[in-house]
C-alpha cells in the first residue's frame, strides 16, 4: 500500500471498471500484487468510495497535564533548549522524548521552529584536552553596552565577562587580568584582527606599538593566536557563547547573573561524559593532573 498514492488508487479502479486489462497487468504496472488489485477494487464496490492509502504514523498523543507542568517548571527554572532538558530529567530519573519536551516549549511559546537546524550536517568538533590549554575572548554588543568576555576551549568556561561603554584595548586588558588572576594564566588565546587586540599598522605608522591588551598578553608569556580575516568561524565557541548569552540575559536579568547561571547550573550537551557536567565541572575535571 506504502508504493501507492491517490493518483495510482484512482488509476487502478478505473482499469478494473474498464476490464481492459488483466488483474496482472494492472498489478504489474503499480508493482503491486494482483491479490491487493483485487482487495482494493472489492473495497471500491463495498464502500462506493476511492480506498486511498492511510498517513502513516501513529496517532498523535495527548500530553499529559502533569508532564506540561513539569516541563514548563523545568524551563522557567533553567532555560535550557529541549534535547539538554531530556537529558537532565534522565539524571532527575524522570525520561520524556525532547520531542515532546518541544512541542509543550512550542505551544508555551517559550521555544521556536529553526528549520535550518531540520537539515543534516556534518560537525566536526576542534577542542583542547585540558582547561588553560587555550582561551577565546571578543567583544559583543548586548542591550547598547559592549560586553567581552573570555572562554575556555575545553571546557566551556567563562572565567571572566564583564559589560563596558567603550570596546577598547583597555577594558580588554581589564577582563583579561580577572580572569588570570582568578584562574590562572592560559598557554594561548585567540582573537580577531580587531583594534582591542592588535595594533594594526598603517601607511603613517608601519610598525607600531603594542596596546596595553598585547602588552598583557607578553606579561604573561601567552601566545596570541589571531583569527583568519573574515574567517569567524576561528572564534566560533565565542560567537555561540554570546548567542547563549543573549538569551540568558533576557531570563535572568543581568549579565553576571546569566554567566554564573551558565557556568555552575546548566549543563553542557559537548561535556557530557557518562554524567552531566557543567562548564564549571568541566574546568576543575579538565585540568591538567586532574583529567
Amino acid at each position: 500500500m506504502r508504493k501507492l498514492n491517490k493518483n495510482k488508487v484512482r488509476w487502478i479502479i478505473k482499469q478494473m471498471r474498464l476490464g481492459e486489462l488483466s488483474v496482472w497487468q494492472i498489478a504489474k504496472q503499480q508493482g503491486v500484487t494482483a491479490r491487493w488489485v483485487r482487495k482494493l477494487f472489492e473495497r471500491y464496490l463495498e464502500t462506493d468510495q476511492f480506498p486511498f492509502p492511510k498517513r502513516p504514523g501513529k496517532k498523535p498523543v495527548p500530553i499529559p497535564f502533569e508532564t506540561q507542568q513539569l516541563i514548563e517548571q523545568t524551563f522557567k527554572k533553567t532555560p535550557i533548549g529541549a534535547v539538554k532538558m531530556e537529558q537532565f530529567l534522565d539524571y532527575q530519573g524522570v525520561h520524556i522524548p525532547h520531542n515532546t519536551i518541544h512541542c509543550v516549549l512550542r505551544e508555551k511559546k517559550l521555544a521556536q521552529e529553526q528549520p535550518t537546524k531540520s537539515n543534516k550536517r556534518k560537525w566536526i568538533r576542534y577542542e583542547r584536552k585540558h582547561s588553560n590549554s587555550l582561551w577565546h575572548i571578543d567583544y559583543c554588543e548586548i542591550d547598547e553596552k559592549q560586553v567581552v568576555g573570555v572562554l575556555d576551549d575545553a571546557s566551556r568556561f567563562v572565567p571572566a565577562c564583564n559589560e563596558y561603554d567603550n570596546a577598547t584595548a583597555e577594558n580588554a586588558a581589564d577582563i583579561l587580568t580577572k580572569a588570570i588572576y582568578s584562574y590562572g594564566a592560559p598557554r594561548q588565546l585567540v582573537s580577531d584582527h580587531g583594534v582591542q587586540f592588535t595594533s594594526i599598522g598603517k601607511e603613517a605608522c608601519p610598525e607600531p606599538q603594542d596596546n596595553l591588551f598585547q602588552q598583557t598578553l607578553k606579561k604573561y608569556g601567552i601566545q596570541h593566536i589571531k583569527a583568519r580575516v573574515k574567517h569567524p568561524q576561528t572564534n566560533g565557541k565565542m560567537e555561540r557563547w554570546f548567542g547563549t548569552l543573549k538569551k540568558l540575559k533576557k531570563h535572568y536579568g543581568s549579565v553576571q547573573k546569566a554567566v554564573s547561571a551558565y557556568n555552575n547550573d546548566i549543563h553542557h550537551m559537548s561535556l557530557t561524559n557518562g554524567h552531566l557536567r557543567t562548564p564549571a565541572q568541566a574546568f576543575v575535571e579538565k585540568m591538567r593532573g586532574n583529567a
